[in-house]
């Protein structure tokens, strides 16, 4: 009694539901009233706020890193003061939308039969995944306040220390409106309906319009271990037992069935004066009884020093509980775990709990279903913020963080390309890398394990999906035959090439005197770059001179012509121009550009004749001999800052791809 006395029992106590017998489907759903900013009053002078959050990959991390997400997550725990709720909702999943915008929509521009080839792969990857599926997490918290203003600011001071918590996991978290909240509930109600709902709060209000009409269902039978509706066959279910210890990987094998399904983890969080107070009881009971199993066997002439060892482990385990809240700032919790599971047939019922029963007698947990309490463990477990139950346990912050909600996060970008399936979900990889902040990357990989082929598919899914462009710069040529499948160009850079890019190539009929666009002061930077690597040398600052002096006289002459008598030059106009100047270092480096201008490595002295226009480009380096490597590479990369500068003003991406990075950089050093 003298537990009872303190609260410490008080705190597990069910809540009173609103209909002790509910005359309508209506009153089976326990909320009091509804706001637009996702506030619900859930009984007299009670209020709850739901909140979305994102998963991360904790499956995948390496071990000192899920230690790491454990001890923030333990932190989080600690931090709230209130009850809640943590949801994982297997909610439905149309899959005709998600094929609508994974899939490559059909064009008519010939390239209808790869796409073809594309989505079928796709399509086989989506049914080996989780049909119909779609994994969201919910924390929801409820708070006892006189009205609805003071809630409001009390769950802002509480928002506060959730956003921090959740940002030290890397996890995104957003609250949910009322009315999202409430397409939360309509969906589990309207299984495979989802898109009939069009409730509106601030709608409803003008006309006075119950959201309870909106979300229930026609019809809802409770039954002592099972309820039904028109569209399925659900079963409440709860851990009964909990062994002395738990794979953090056991709630994530249950919610990983490929099954419709709601698991709930309610947390109320004990004082630390309650706490320590009842510990401190519990620890003196075991004494007593030390002292009384003692007298015992003194009166039969049992003076042994030696105590039972169901005392002695009894006594052991209250002081290690006792040394963890005092010294490991171990928080103590009643904590109950509940299970919604979903099926379309009895029969698929019973296989279901079968097969969520045997995960739990692999980690040594009892599961069973709410006998006759399967209205209010409905009520329980939906993100409502209600707890309608008592099968709670006693748990520390350690053991409550075992219940881990975190699992491993989905990419699925709209707009996207496949990128294979997440080897812990089985669900497909869809990804935008244009609507990251930073979207370069690289592949890695040994020799021979697909690095190659996983740039081609990406390239494409790139080219078949919109007006992306791509341009390849491919030292060993291998990306010639994809070029040419997609109607590419391709320029292969080599002494005996018949491909020319011309590196003063500029559009001078847009061209003006005053250069109010810089095109001139850039192309100058870019030959001091091209003189620099012919000379093999540094430049001195007269050469500098002297070469920006004659750039801007190249282009300057073109721009005072009259539109249809401009010319686009070439290194031979260029080459003249410094014979033309009077300095002795103009000479020189005219010598220098000798070679490269009039001698057997002159492919840069030609107008260029590839479309370098083409929405597929690829340049082969790989026939480039050590001398004109490094100005190929200087000339090619210059080619292509100003498409991707030009394709940036059109608002058009470029998907840029260096295959081999190492020999592209050993060449351009």
């Amino acid at each position: 009694m003298g537990l009872l006395k303190d609260g410490f029992k008080e705190l597990k106590k069910a809540s009173e539901p609103l209909y002790k017998s509910p005359k309508s489907i209506q009153e089976t759903i326990e909320i009091m009233a509804v706001a637009e900013n996702g506030i619900f009053e859930v009984a007299r002078n009670r209020y709850s706020k739901c909140y979305i959050f994102q998963d991360i990959n904790y499956t995948t991390a390496t071990e000192d890193e899920q230690i790491g997400v454990f001890e923030r997550y333990c932190k989080f725990l600690n931090s709230l003061d209130c009850n809640y709720k943590i949801t994982i909702n297997n909610k439905n999943k149309d899959m005709n939308v998600l094929r609508d915008y994974v899939l490559l929509p059909y064009m008519d521009d010939g390239f209808n039969d790869f796409r073809k080839i594309y989505n079928d792969i796709i399509e086989e990857k989506i049914l080996e995944g989780r049909q119909g599926i779609e994994q969201e997490r919910y924390l929801t918290l409820t708070i006892e306040r006189k009205n609805f203003e003071e809630a409001k600011a009390q769950f802002a001071t509480l928002e506060a220390t959730v956003h921090k918590a959740f940002i030290e996991l890397g996890a995104d978290i957003v609250p949910l409106t009322g009315n999202e909240r409430l397409k939360v509930l309509h969906d589990f109600y309207h299984l495979g309906d989802e898109d009939s709902f069009d409730f509106d709060i601030k709608k409803a209000k003008k006309v006075g319009k119950d959201f309870k009409n909106d979300l229930c269902n026609g019809i809802l039978k409770f039954f002592p271990d099972h309820f039904e509706d028109e569209s399925k066959f659900c079963r409440a279910l709860f851990i009964k037992k909990y062994p002395s210890s738990l794979s953090d990987r056991f709630i994530n094998e249950i919610t990983s069935l490929p099954i419709h399904s709601i698991t709930s983890i309610d947390v109320v969080p004990v004082p630390k004066d309650l706490t320590t107070k009842t510990l401190q009881k519990k620890y003196l009971g075991i004494e007593s009884d030390i002292i009384k199993q003692q007298r015992v066997r003194n009166k039969n002439n049992d003076f042994s020093t030696e105590i039972s060892y169901a005392k002695r482990t009894e006594k052991r385990e209250i002081e290690a509980i006792m040394d963890d809240v005092r010294e490991n700032d171990q928080c103590l919790f009643y904590v109950a775990v509940t299970i919604i599971i979903m099926a379309e047939s009895k029969e698929e019922l019973e296989s279901i709990t079968e097969t969520v029963e045997t995960i739990g007698k692999r980690n040594s947990c009892v599961i069973e279903p709410h006998y006759y309490k399967q209205k209010e463990a409905l009520n329980t477990a939906l993100p409502i913020g209600i707890r309608q139950v008592e099968t709670m346990r006693t748990m520390l912050t350690q053991s409550l963080a075992v219940l881990m909600p975190f699992n491993v996060q989905e990419l699925n970008d709209k707009g996207g390309n496949y990128y294979g399936i997440n080897q812990i979900s089985k669900n497909i990889n869809i990804g935008n890398r244009k609507k990251l902040i930073n979207g370069n990357g690289f592949v890695f990989g040994v020799p021979g394990s697909g690095k190659s082929f996983f740039c081609k598919m990406e390239m494409g899914s790139v080219f078949l999906s919109g007006q992306d462009e791509i341009i390849v710069i491919d030292p060993m040529n291998e990306y010639f035959d994809v070029a040419k499948t997609y109607g590419g160009t391709v320029v292969n850079m080599s002494t005996y090439t018949d491909n020319y890019v011309n590196p003063l190539a500029m559009d001078v009929w847009n061209l003006d005197l005053n250069d109010t666009k810089g095109w001139i002061r850039e192309k100058g930077e870019f030959m001091l770059g091209l003189c620099e690597q012919c000379i093999g040398d540094s430049l001195n600052s007269r050469q500098k001179s002297i070469i920006d002096r004659c750039v801007r006289k190249l282009y300057t002459d073109i721009a005072k012509r009259p539109a249809d008598d401009r010319y686009i030059p070439i290194m031979e106009d260029f080459y003249k121009l410094l014979l033309s100047q009077k300095e002795e270092e103009a000479k020189d480096i005219a010598l220098s550009l000798e070679l490269f201008v009039r001698g057997s490595l002159n492919i840069f002295n030609h107008q260029t004749n590839v479309d370098v226009d083409n929405r597929f480009t690829v340049y082969g380096i790989r026939d480039l001999g050590t001398e004109l490597s490094p100005i190929t590479m200087l000339v090619m990369m210059e080619s292509i800052q100003q498409r991707i500068v030009e394709n940036g003003q059109k608002g058009k991406a470029t998907w840029l791809y260096i295959d081999e990075f190492h020999r592209a950089r050993r060449s351009a050093a």
